[in-house]
Parts: structure tokens; sequence; C-alpha cells
């Protein structure tokens, strides 16, 4: 049989319909498995995107160094993105216990760190004793200023293993533009023009703290140990970026067990089962299809057995079959689920809180998905594989099934052996269900899978939705509180005549309240808890 290949687009056009069948569940599970793969990629990027936020786009730090050993680390191939900061001082934010922190970027370090340097008015500072200072703190420091006016601030400065005594020194700014207001700015750091530090700081106190990021990943430990050698600078001068090196995947000693983003973690495991539940379904109707088109022509399988077709043609027949339709529904597949993956993204976390994935608005989150979203190639050809790979294991035993056909008992017209139990006479009183019930006894196997696809497809629906209520934190803050508000009072606490007032209030349904008592230490008295650590 040198042209029995031949066979298999010959019978995909006398199938039409199992054909477009099958070629609609290889569309539906390519589609999934790329807007799988293609979310998984767009949340690793806005993880990583939002830990560089958050902390720095830097891998390490390190600190408490001199001028000649910062410069060995940018001249270092093994480094790049190599930034220096001088911590200029700090003050506190007027009656706030907050502190406004100085200091002075070079190179490109005030790029590393994306959440503060957002100019709303002016420029960013270029010169020594130039400064740019966010909107709020301007506020909490009761400043009364503009662009171009000089700035004065007591700021004190301090080394961190404590050698040398605080710096106090009164420091005059002038004011060359106006940050976007952002809390991470205050421990992060105001921008102050280079220069500044040199001017006015004692050669003792001026101290880099070197930012980079290393080439290779996988080594990125020994690197920062044999830099640490080589530089003389001791573990405690370390700084990992953890929340960056977490989101990355860089494995480095000092690992903590706190998850920076604890929702793109479950999302990627709900975006992963999804597709494994969907897969299982579009393979359960693929072999489901093919089992019934091979048992409707079981006869010619059996002729082709009888003229000298040997098992593993007739197998590589059925297979072939599935590989043109997967050589067309796959590309299809591909392109839709690329087109639709944001999208669908989009839909699946609008149901979430925002503040899962560190964003204030949904329009934020919306806006931050687009910004992530790139056709990621390896995830489209681990996609082609997956789903190839199970639209094959899909086919497998129906093929075998057409391999295993005996010539003589096809070509007779009695592909299956009937058995029949003992049948008792009894009065049928729904003839549509008995017969039902009749043609789903006698195929068992194919009835099992039908009911198993739809099981199958419900369970995805179900499982996403128990992801999703997961995923969604202010669930879990709701608990936490047994009412819609809460009055409280510092100082003079609240009356028991207001409390009676408010449980008299028809508006409301329930209330509850909290007795605090203050412990007034006198000569001999003994605190009323364990205070020995």
């Amino acid at each position: 049989m040198k042209s029995y290949l031949a066979l298999t687009w010959k019978e995909l056009k006398a199938q039409k319909i199992t054909a477009i069948l099958i070629l609609i569940a290889v569309i539906m599970s390519t589609i999934m498995t790329t807007v799988v793969g293609q979310s998984i990629g767009i949340l690793q990027s806005m993880r990583m995107e939002q830990a560089a936020s958050l902390n720095g786009n830097r891998y390490a730090t390190f600190h408490q160094l001199n001028q000649e050993q910062a410069q060995k680390l940018h001249e270092d191939d093994r480094l790049y993105d190599v930034g220096d900061i001088i911590f200029v001082g700090s003050t506190p934010l007027g009656s706030s216990s907050l502190s406004l922190y100085l200091r002075e970027y070079h190179d490109n370090a005030l790029s590393m760190y994306p959440s503060i340097g957002t100019i709303k008015e002016g420029r960013l500072p270029e010169a020594a004793n130039e400064i740019a200072l966010p909107e709020d703190s301007i506020q909490y420091l009761g400043l009364d200023v503009a662009i171009g006016d000089t700035v004065s601030l007591d700021m004190r400065v301090s080394v961190m293993d404590g050698s040398l005594p605080e710096f106090e020194y009164s420091g005059n700014f002038i004011l060359t533009g106006i940050l976007e207001s952002s809390y991470i700015g205050y421990t992060t750091g105001t921008v102050v023009g280079n220069g500044t530090a040199e001017n006015l700081l004692p050669e003792e106190y001026l101290l880099y703290s070197t930012d980079f990021k290393t080439h290779d990943k996988q080594n990125f430990q020994s690197i920062v140990y044999d830099l640490a050698t080589e530089l003389n600078v001791e573990e405690r001068y370390i700084q990992y970026n953890w929340v960056l090196l977490d989101a990355i995947g860089i494995s480095y000693d000092e690992a903590t067990s706190s998850d920076a983003g604890s929702g793109f973690p479950f999302m990627i495991v709900a975006c992963i089962l999804v597709g494994v539940l969907v897969l299982f379904a579009a393979g359960l109707v693929i072999y489901n299809i093919l089992k019934i088109s091979i048992t409707k022509r079981i006869k010619e399988y059996g002729t082709l057995r009888a003229i000298g077709g040997e098992r593993g043609q007739i197998y590589r027949l059925v297979s072939l079959q599935l590989l043109i339709l997967c050589g067309i529904g796959i590309p299809i597949g591909l392109v839709l689920g690329t087109l639709s993956a944001k999208g669908v993204l989009i839909a699946a976390t609008s149901v979430l809180n925002p503040d899962i994935f560190m964003v204030n608005s949904a329009s934020e989150l919306t806006a931050a998905i687009s910004a992530a979203s790139s056709v990621k190639l390896p995830m489209l050809l681990a996609s082609v594989a997956v789903t190839l790979f199970f639209a094959l294991l899909a086919a497998f035993p129906a093929a075998r099934y057409a391999s295993r056909v005996s010539p003589t008992v096809a070509m007779s017209g009695h592909a299956v052996k009937i058995k029949r139990r003992g049948k008792r006479n009894r009065k049928i009183y729904h003839f549509e269900s008995y017969y039902a019930r009749l043609n789903l006894k006698r195929g068992r196997g194919r009835t099992l899978v039908t009911i198993l696809s739809l099981v199958m497809s419900i369970t995805v629906f179900v499982a996403l939705q128990s992801f999703t209520n997961l995923l969604d934190a202010s669930s879990s803050v709701q608990d936490m509180y047994f009412s819609d508000y809460a009055v409280t009072n510092e100082t003079l606490g609240i009356p028991a005549e207001a409390v009676d007032t408010l449980k008299a209030n028809d508006a409301v349904e329930r209330l509850s309240t909290t007795r605090l008592s203050i412990f007034m230490q006198g000569a001999g008295d003994e605190l009323p808890f364990e205070t020995d650590l």
C-alpha cells in the first residue's frame, strides 16, 4: 500500500461534520493554552514592574563604600545598571512621624527607582545645592515656596555602624522642581543635585551606596560574595532587593519567606489549572468523536487490513487525520488567542481588588496590563507543543482501536460482540426515556466519556470562580471587621450617654464597644504583664 496515506484527506472530506467538530476542539484548546501562556507572561511582567517600583529596579546594593570601591563596581564587567547614591541627610516632616530623606543620585541611579523622580512642576536638580521636593512634603514642612525659591532645612546624617557621632547641619537649597507625591519617596529619597553632598558633608560622611544588577542570574549569589571579598565589604552592608529577586526567581542565601506578590502565584496556578481542564475536556471531545468515526468506518479499516495494510499503517492513517486538522486549527487558535489574551486577562481581573496588583483603580490595572502586554514567543511555542501533545494523546486510543481491527470480523459487519443478559418483560411507561437509557447502556465507555466531558467543562468555571474568590483580598479584609463604621476618640473617649444615644437610633442595627484601661505606675508598683524578653 504505497498510497494508503492518500485516504486521509478523502476520509476528512467524506466526514465533514466530524472533521469540523474536531477542528473546533483543536482551535478552542489552542486559544485557551495561548491565552493562559500570554496571561502568565503578562502577570510576570507586571509583577516584575511592580517589584521594581516598590524597592528599586536593582538586584543588590553595597552600602558604606568610598569612592574608590564604588568605582571598582562600575568597572566590573559582570555587572550592569550600576548607579551610586549618597545619603545627604534626613529631617522630620513637621509634626508627623515621617522623615524626609535627601539623596544625591549619580549616573542612572535615579532611573532605577520609578516611583520617585516624576516631575509635576519645574525640573530635576542638576547643580549642587539644588533640590526637588514631593508636593505633600512641602505641605508637611509648612513651606510656602515656589520654583526658584530657597529652602532652608535642618539636616542630620550618620553612618550605619555608629562609629561616628551624628552630624547636624543647616543647608540652603534652591527649589528647582516639585515631584509627584509618593509615600515611597519618603524612604527612598528626595532628589538633590550632584555635588551637594561634597559641599555640605565632611569627607568621613561622604559614603556611597551602589546599586547593581548581574548579567549572570544563575550565579548571582557567588558574584555578590566574590565582590564583597574583593572590596572588603562586610555582610551587614550588603542589601538584597528581595522584592525583585523573588519576582524574577533569582536564588540568594538570605531569601525570606514573605511573598511580595501573593496574588500573582495564585493567579498563575488558576490559569494553569483552567488551561489543563480545558485541554482535558477538549481531549475527551476529540477522543469521543474519533472513536465514533472509526466505529462507523470499521468495515473500511477491516478491508485495508485484508488487502495488506499493517497495524502501523492504520495507526498512522488515523493519526495523520488529526495532524492535518491540528495544522489548520493551531495557527488559527494562536492568532485568536494572542489577540484575545489581553482582553481575557482584563475581564478576569476586573472582579478583583486592584490593590492585589498594587494599583489604585481598575483603570490603572487595565493600563498596567496593556503596558505589560507583548507577544511571548516561548509561550506560543509551549502552547503549540501542549495542544499537540494533548490532541495526539486523545487520538491514541482511537488509532490503537482502528489498528487492532480484525479483517474477518470487520468485513463481516460484526465489529462488536454484544452480550445480552436475561431479559425480563415489563411494561414501558415512557418509550423515549427507556430507549435513551438503552442507548446509553449499549455504549457504556462512550457514555462515560461524554459525561466526563460535561463535568470537566463545568469544573473549568467552578475552578476559575474559586480562584477569583481566593484572590479577592477585599473579602478577607471585610471579614476582619464586624461593622460598617468605627468611631474613636483618642483623648477623652466616648461617654456612656453617647453610646446609649447610638443604640437608640433606628438607623443602627448593631453596636459594639471597646473599653480601654490605663495603668498608671506609682512608686513600688509592678507592671501587670511580663516584660522580660
